[in-house]
Order: structure tokens, then C-alpha cells, then sequence
């Protein structure tokens, strides 16, 4: 795993134990939601998220991703500094599909923060051939105050100021297309 910011504390807290769903709670009804070979596998055939019940406001999180290879238009997602308590969260998206791995989506925060529309050239540079499907992709997102910056298989992909959401939950999407997402090694730490 990636795990190489310079932080003032360097304790990981596991966000998944790698045997049960503890600690996790489906916003909408889920096909599947279950630990497996030390996965956390999601299916829903509607759009629904997953929440961690850890909360942090400045941290650093990684986890391992792999997306079904059969489905194209497959679409999840990392969720970050989520914030509300029932249905659809607020808050940060790190996109995770074929078309805009690493960008930043704001959930009710306006949607696409990175890449806007003039970052589109610069964005498809930064993220050219770095996703693979069906295979295991290292994933980190680092938040410090209103700094958020992402990395895909170890490369930077974004780098934004907001400050529409501040602090909140950790949580996993299923956009309803079909097919199983899986996480593993889903950690964060406190960075301040």
C-alpha cells in the first residue's frame, strides 16, 4: 500500500477487520453485502452507499479496489467526509471506474470538483492507462484542512481546495449497474 505521507501520527485504524461487515451500514437495500477472503464485496442493483462508522476531519485513507471486468459501464466509489444520517450522504467521491478513476466528485456539494472542464487535457494525462479492471488498484486519499489530493496505483491524479465538507464518515458505492465491487486493506489515519 501506498501509506507514505509525512504524518504527525502514523496509527492506522482499520476500517474493515477483513472478516465481517462490522462497523459498516448500507444506506439503501443491498443484493450483497459481505466479507469475503478477506474482501469486502458489495452488489446492489440500485445506487446505494455503504458507511463506515469512523469519522475523521484531517486523515489519510487507503484501500485496494477491483472492479468486474464484464461490466462497462461499471461505476463506484471511495467516499470521503461524508456527512447526513439516512439515504444519499453528502460530501466527497473519488471516482472509481474506467472513465474518471481519481477524479473528485461533490456529492450535493455541485459534482465534479476535479477535473473541471479546463482541466480535462492535464486530468487524462495525469490518469492515462493507470486503472485496470478486474485487478487490484491501490487507492489513497489525503485531506488536510481544505487540501484534498488524490492517487491512483501510487500516481497523484487530483489536487483541490474545498471546504464544503470539513469532516465526516468514510463509505463505499455501488452505482446499481450490475456486477460485484470489492475492497481490501481499508485503512485511515489521523494526519493532524
Amino acid at each position: 500500500m501506498l501509506g507514505n505521507a509525512k504524518t504527525k501520527n502514523d496509527n492506522w485504524i482499520p476500517l474493515f477487520d477483513g472478516k465481517t461487515t462490522q462497523g459498516w451500514s448500507p444506506r439503501a437495500k443491498v443484493e450483497k453485502f459481505e466479507a469475503v477472503n478477506g474482501e469486502l464485496r458489495l452488489l446492489s442493483k440500485v445506487n446505494v452507499w455503504v458507511l463506515s462508522n469512523v469519522e475523521m476531519k484531517d486523515f489519510e485513507v487507503e484501500c485496494e479496489v477491483k472492479i468486474p471486468l464484464d461490466y462497462e459501464k461499471f461505476n463506484s466509489g471511495l467516499g470521503f467526509r461524508l456527512t447526513g444520517k439516512n439515504g444519499k450522504p453528502k460530501g466527497y467521491q473519488f471516482e472509481i471506474d474506467r472513465y474518471k478513476p481519481g477524479a473528485v466528485y461533490g456529492i450535493g456539494l455541485g459534482g465534479w470538483l476535479y477535473p473541471k472542464k479546463e482541466q480535462e487535457t492535464e486530468y487524462k494525462v495525469r490518469s492515462k492507462n493507470l486503472f485496470k479492471a478486474a485487478e487490484w488498484n491501490p487507492v489513497r486519499v489525503l485531506c488536510e484542512g481544505s487540501s484534498i489530493k488524490t492517487f491512483l496505483n501510487e500516481k497523484m491524479i487530483s489536487e483541490i481546495h474545498d471546504n464544503q465538507s470539513m469532516s465526516g464518515c468514510f463509505g463505499i458505492q455501488h452505482h446499481g449497474k450490475g456486477g460485484v465491487v470489492a475492497f481490501r486493506n481499508i485503512r485511515a489515519r489521523k494526519v493532524k
